[in-house]
C-alpha cells in the first residue's frame, strides 16, 4: 500500500491525550499526514482547506451531538462530501456497527484503540476507496458519495 503514507487523515476526538496517542501511533506506523481536530467545527475548517481522505472519529464528548440528531452514534462528519470515516467504540456489537453504518461510518474499531488494528483498516478502507477513484489526493471528490459499509467491521481480540 505505497499510497497510505500520503493519506490525509483527521482525528476528530474531544480528548486531547488520547487524540495525541492516536496521531503519533499512527504516525510511527507510516502515516505522515494525520491531523488532530477536537471539535467538529475545526474538522471541517481543515477539510475546507485541503483534501481529506479519512476521518476517525471517536464519539465520546460528542454524545449531546448524537441525541440532538436522534442517533445512537454521532453521524459521520463528512458524509456529504463523500470522505470516508471510521467509528471507534467500546461496544463493537451488531447493533453498534449497523448504527454506525446508518451514521455512514465504513468501520467500527473497537475501543481501548491498538494502533495496528487502526492502521489496516484505514489502510484496507482507503484501499478500496482509491480503487473506486474517490481518493482525495488523485483527484477532486466533486459529487461523490460515501461508498458501503466495509464488511469486515469487527476487531478481533
Amino acid at each position: 500500500m505505497r499510497f497510505l503514507p500520503a493519506a490525509r487523515i483527521i482525528i476528530l476526538d474531544a480528548d486531547r491525550d488520547h487524540r495525541a496517542f492516536i496521531c503519533s501511533s499512527l504516525g510511527e506506523l507510516g502515516l505522515l499526514q494525520v491531523v488532530p481536530a477536537p471539535t467538529l467545527p475545526e474538522a471541517r475548517e481543515i477539510a475546507e482547506k485541503q483534501p481529506i481522505d479519512l476521518c476517525v472519529v471517536d464519539p465520546r464528548g460528542f454524545e449531546a451531538l448524537a441525541r440532538a440528531e436522534g442517533n445512537k452514534v454521532i453521524a459521520n462528519p463528512f458524509r456529504q462530501n463523500g470522505i470516508s470515516a471510521v467509528l471507534l467504540s467500546a461496544d463493537t456489537s451488531r447493533a453498534m456497527i449497523e448504527a454506525a453504518a446508518e451514521a455512514g461510518y465504513r468501520a467500527v474499531v473497537g475501543l481501548p484503540v491498538v494502533p495496528r488494528f487502526l492502521y489496516r483498516r484505514i489502510g484496507s478502507i482507503l484501499q478500496k476507496t482509491r480503487r473506486a477513484g474517490r481518493f482525495a489526493s488523485e483527484e477532486a471528490r466533486a459529487g461523490s458519495t460515501a461508498p458501503g459499509f466495509s464488511e469486515s467491521r469487527r476487531q478481533r481480540n
